[in-house]
């Protein structure tokens, strides 16, 4: 079995016509993402090569000899995402039969292709985090039934590190090196020391990753790591203002004034 290359994107093509996977293949070679890994000219020898490439999408028109619902819905362990090209809008069913991920209309206009390959790519992102998601759960929750099993107690513990994705890539953030979050609709911005990054998370699923003793909501829109709090000042009307070490002042939400303590106890030196 060949070994996945982790920093593409896949692709196996599937088509009677000599012409048509020239074409897809001519489309795809402009996208430095995806890498095109093998064709196939029937759905006999499409199951093939997908059992044996485990490609990360397939590009395959649904009219090839011996395709129906029962044969390409696809007969591996994990399943690529399947893009179905079509001549004949009548066989646009057929994508469906299939279970077809996106479907395409030949002939394919560059834009819509494009645009197709860029959802691929992201769908198929996801699905990767996802993966690893579920195998760090599996493990943990192994961990937890052998502490059960062995009546160890442990106390409550949070991860060292922020795993981020930039792109296709996973990078480690450790969070002593985070200053602070500011959170705004469904994304957040994590400010640390070696610099800034957007994700498509709320601040509020953030919070919960994250020790409540060292890191602190003191607004809707921020968390701030009290290691990295400089000073806290009154404004002289009932409110206060945060300055951390990087510079940044941030005002404390009038409804967070729980967290006041937790700052006395950090700076000493807050004026409550």
């Amino acid at each position: 079995m060949e070994q996945k290359n982790s920093s593409k994107v896949r692709a196996l093509i599937v088509d009677d016509e000599d012409g048509s996977r020239r074409t897809v293949r001519t489309l795809l070679a402009s996208d430095p993402d995806v890498e095109v890994i093998n064709e196939a000219r029937s759905a006999s020898e499409a199951r093939e090569k997908i059992a044996e490439l485990r490609p990360d999408v397939v590009f395959m028109d649904v009219a090839i000899p011996g395709v129906d619902g029962s044969e390409l819905s696809l007969c591996v362990e994990s399943r690529p995402y399947l893009i179905c090209l079509t001549a004949q809008p009548a066989l646009a069913l057929r994508a469906f039969e299939l279970q077809a991920d996106d479907l395409l209309v030949k002939p394919v206009l560059r834009q819509r292709f494009a645009t197709c390959v860029i959802r691929a790519k992201r769908r198929i992102a996801e699905r990767l985090v996802a993966g690893l998601a579920l195998q760090i759960a599996v493990v943990a929750d192994a961990f937890n039934r052998e502490t059960k099993a062995t009546g160890a107690e442990t106390p409550a513990s949070y991860p060292s590190h922020m795993m981020i994705r930039i792109r296709r890539r996973m990078l480690s953030v450790d969070v002593n090196d985070i200053a602070w979050i500011e959170g705004a609709c469904q994304y957040s911005r994590v400010h640390t020391k070696h610099g800034e990054y957007l994700l498509s998370r709320t601040l509020g699923s953030i919070e919960c990753e994250l020790d409540p003793r060292r890191f602190l909501r003191v607004h809707r829109s921020a968390i701030v790591n009290s290691a990295n709090v400089n000073e806290v000042r009154s404004s002289g009307d009932g409110g206060y203002y945060i300055s951390l070490r990087c510079g940044r002042t941030l005002k404390l939400g009038r409804t967070r004034r729980a967290v006041l303590p937790l700052l006395a106890v950090a700076k000493g030196d807050v004026p409550l």
